[in-house]
C-alpha cells in the first residue's frame, strides 16, 4: 500500500494520520505504544511496541549485584554499562565500603558518558544512566571522528612547530574519545536488544559498532605519535626530510578522513570513490612503511621517531578499516550489477 497524506497543523504541531487499515491489522488505538526511527535516507519507520516487549525492556533496565571484593566494582560497572543497563545497584556484603567504592566511581565516571550516582550509603551504591546526550549513533560516531582527527593533526602539527605543550596535552583528548566510544557502545548494543530490529537494521549497528572501534583505535595511535613526538622535541632531534614526507603522508590520510566526517557514517557513499580512496589510502600506507623501514633506530633519536611513524601507519590501517565499513549508494550497486556480462 502506498499513499500520499498531507500533514496536518493542530495547535503549533504537524501530525498526519495513519491508515486505517494499518491500524486494524494490528489491533492498534488510542494510547497503543509504537516505536519511531528515523532512516539515514531521512525516512521514518514506525512499528508497534507490544506490552510484552515493554515490560522485558523495563527489567533489563534494572541490575542488582552483590559484591564481596570492592576490586570488582570496576569491571561490574563498565560491564553492566555497555551491556545496556539503566539503573545499576551494588550491594557490599560483609561490611562497609563506602569510601573505597567512591573513589573507584569518581574513576569510572571520567570514563562513562551520563553515569551518576543517584543513592549511597554504608551498603550499598546506585548508580542510574541519565538520556540526557545525543542518541543518534552516526551522529556520536562522526564526533568521535572530529576529536580523533584533532588528535593526529595536532600531534604532526607539534611535531613540525616543536612544540612539546601541545604534544603532552594531546593525549587528554583520548579521554573525551573513549567517554564517547563507551557511549556509542552501549547505544548500539540496547538498540540490539530491541526485539523489533530487522536483519538490515543489524547489519548497519554492527558496522557501525566496527566504525566506532576503528576511529577510537586511531585515537589511540594519535596518543603513541604525540607521546613520541614529546619525547623527540625533548631529545632535540630532527629529520627535516623524514618529517616532510611524514606530514604529504598524513595530509593525504586527512583529506581522505575528513571528507568521511562530512559525509557522516551514514551516508552512501558512491562505490566508484569508494574504491579511489581506498586505493589511495593503501599506497599512504605503504609511503608510511617505507619511511619507517629506512630508519635504523640505533639511536635513541631514531627509535622515537620509529614508534611516530609507526603510529600514522596504524592510523592509515584504521582509516582504511573505515572506508570499508561506509554504506554504498544502492543506485550504483544496481548500476555495476546492470553492467556485468552474462555468464
Amino acid at each position: 500500500m502506498k499513499r500520499v497524506y498531507r500533514l496536518q497543523s493542530i495547535g503549533g504541531s504537524l501530525y498526519v494520520a495513519l491508515p486505517r487499515e494499518w491500524l486494524k491489522n494490528l489491533g492498534l488505538s488510542k494510547g497503543s505504544p509504537i516505536e519511531i526511527s528515523i532512516e539515514a535516507d531521512g525516512s521514518i519507520k514506525i512499528k508497534p511496541m507490544d506490552i510484552g516487549d515493554r515490560f522485558r525492556k523495563d527489567l533489563n533496565n534494572r541490575i542488582s549485584i552483590d559484591i564481596k571484593d570492592v576490586k570488582s566494582v570496576f569491571n561490574i560497572v563498565i560491564t553492566s554499562y555497555l551491556r545496556g543497563f539503566d539503573i545499576i545497584t551494588i550491594n557490599f556484603v560483609g561490611g562497609s565500603m563506602e569510601k573505597e567504592v567512591k573513589r573507584i566511581l569518581d574513576d569510572i565516571r571520567q570514563i562513562l558518558l551520563g553515569l551518576e550516582v543517584i543513592d549511597m550509603d554504608s551498603n550499598s551504591v546506585t548508580l542510574q544512566v541519565l538520556s540526557t546526550v545525543e542518541s543518534n549513533i552516526s551522529n556520536l560516531i562522526r564526533n568521535m571522528g572530529k576529536i580523533a582527527r584533532s588528535m593526529y593533526i595536532d600531534a604532526i602539527n607539534a611535531l613540525i612547530d616543536r612544540d612539546r605543550e601541545l604534544a603532552e596535552a594531546i593525549p587528554l583528548r583520548d579521554f573525551d574519545l573513549n567517554r564517547l566510544y563507551f557511549y556509542v557502545t552501549r547505544t548500539i548494543r540496547k538498540k540490539m536488544a530491541l526485539q523489533t530490529i530487522d536483519y538490515r537494521e543489524l547489519l548497519e549497528l554492527v558496522d557501525l559498532r566496527m566504525t566506532a572501534k576503528a576511529i577510537e583505535e586511531i585515537g589511540d595511535e594519535a596518543k603513541k605519535a604525540a607521546k613520541a613526538i614529546a619525547q623527540l622535541i625533548q631529545l632535540n632531534g630532527t629529520s627535516n626530510e623524514v618529517i616532510h614526507s611524514l606530514k604529504e603522508d598524513v595530509d593525504g590520510l586527512d583529506k581522505i578522513f575528513g571528507k568521511i566526517i562530512k559525509k557522516g557514517f551514514a551516508s552512501p557513499i558512491d562505490i566508484v570513490e569508494l574504491y579511489k580512496d581506498m586505493m589511495v589510502c593503501e599506497e599512504l600506507k605503504r609511503s608510511l612503511s617505507k619511511t619507517k623501514n629506512n630508519i635504523t633506530g640505533n639511536t635513541a633519536m631514531e627509535y622515537t621517531l620509529f614508534k611516530i611513524i609507526d603510529a600514522y601507519e596504524n592510523i592509515a590501517t584504521r582509516i582504511y578499516d573505515v572506508l570499508s565499513l561506509t554504506p554504498l549508494k544502492l543506485e550504483t550497486l544496481y548500476t555495476l550489477q546492470e553492467t556485468q556480462p552474462n555468464k
